[in-house]
């Protein structure tokens, strides 16, 4: 049972790494989805193998050298989580919404650490998988488990040293112009507007950068900040929007209770809304539970949407859309800078 836990916890992990598409960051591309596979493969027989280990020494070893990896893959999660905090100290700020994983890896010895230790343990699981066949080890159903990952989850606040060059600078600009300035012909109380680009390219860095923007405070009496991401519950979001404007939700999941508050509270208030990560999966939140309350919102109120799927800002009406490219040859060599000195300090 405590393999089981300890393979669970793992694939869970990696499940994360996918979802934030931190492969590049760690320079292993495609190993990430790769291990998980070989995880899940092991977890199919695992069962059987306990079964058989009294009287099979040599399942019993498999067992043990299973274990071996799963204890190093393990640190490796404990490395993160203290890396994250680490960086969560730096910004003088704490989180109330889990482990920042993508920032962790901004790093580069640390990526590079991180990427070779999974690169072998990603060797090792191999090994061990392709035995199970000689082994005889039949398969059963991976029974889930209750999520030990905080899954991930962002918020408003700015690691500086995670912002370089003059394109964030001229793209803050473009944008808080957009949002702060009056819209000709909107009927709409709340116009949206997009920021589009792959996972790990600075969406959210961009978004944080005009939420904190001054301007933004002086133009809205209410700025609101949602990380939704690809699993998300819509009672939870309800909650995080009532907390943003000011007041403790209700204990309840009732959404009849929860919508009405959420209404009351935006109700003549011109506020900005920021929904961070936004899935084609979880765009819902939106259409079907957000929309409504939120239009009783004063006339010029802003909903600024960060996506990697042009869907998802098509679907939600965006009037505008900016979409985050790559760090330039010069930006991309600062940041680089900026954190070897950092890891030095």
């Amino acid at each position: 049972m405590i393999l089981d836990a300890f393979l669970s916890k793992f694939s869970q992990f990696l499940m994360q790494m996918v979802t934030d598409e931190v492969g590049m960051l760690l320079g292993i591309p495609g190993q990430i989805e790769k291990l998980g596979e070989t995880v899940r493969d092991i977890q199919c027989v695992l069962a059987d193998a306990e079964r058989k280990q009294s009287n099979n020494r040599t399942t019993e070893r498999w067992l043990m050298q299973l274990k071996d990896v799963m204890y190093d893959a393990d640190d490796v999660i404990d490395l993160c989580q203290i890396k994250a905090k680490e960086r969560l100290a730096g910004s003088s700020s704490h989180s109330r919404c889990g482990f920042p994983l993508l920032s962790c890896f901004r790093n580069p010895f640390f990526a590079h650490e991180i990427g070779s230790k999974i690169k072998e343990i990603n060797l090792r699981l191999e090994g061990i998988a392709k035995r199970r066949a000689d082994l005889g080890l039949t398969e059963s159903p991976i029974i889930p488990r209750v999520n030990s990952i905080i899954s991930r989850k962002t918020d408003h606040l700015i690691v500086v040293d995670d912002i370089v060059g003059e394109q964030i600078e001229e793209d803050t600009e473009m944008l808080v112009s957009w949002l702060t300035e009056e819209e000709k012909g909107v009927r709409e109380n709340v116009c949206v507007v997009a920021i589009l680009g792959m996972g790990g390219i600075g969406k959210s860095t961009l978004a944080k950068k005009i939420f904190n923007d001054r301007r933004i405070e002086d133009e809205f009496q209410l700025k609101i900040w949602v990380c939704v991401s690809k699993e998300v519950k819509g009672e939870e979001v309800l909650k995080c929007v009532i907390l943003e404007a000011g007041e403790e939700p209700a204990n309840t999941n009732e959404r009849s209770v929860l919508v009405p508050k959420v209404e009351s509270l935006m109700k003549g208030k011109k506020f900005f809304l920021i929904l961070d990560d936004v899935w084609d999966e979880s765009r819902a939140v939106w259409d079907g539970l957000l929309r409504a309350p939120m239009s009783r919102g004063a006339h010029g109120s802003r909903l600024l949407v960060t996506t990697r799927d042009e869907r998802v800002a098509n679907g939600m009406r965006a009037t505008k859309s900016h979409r985050v490219e790559k760090l330039s040859d010069e930006d991309g060599w600062s940041l680089l800078i900026k954190q070897v000195l950092i890891s030095k300090n």
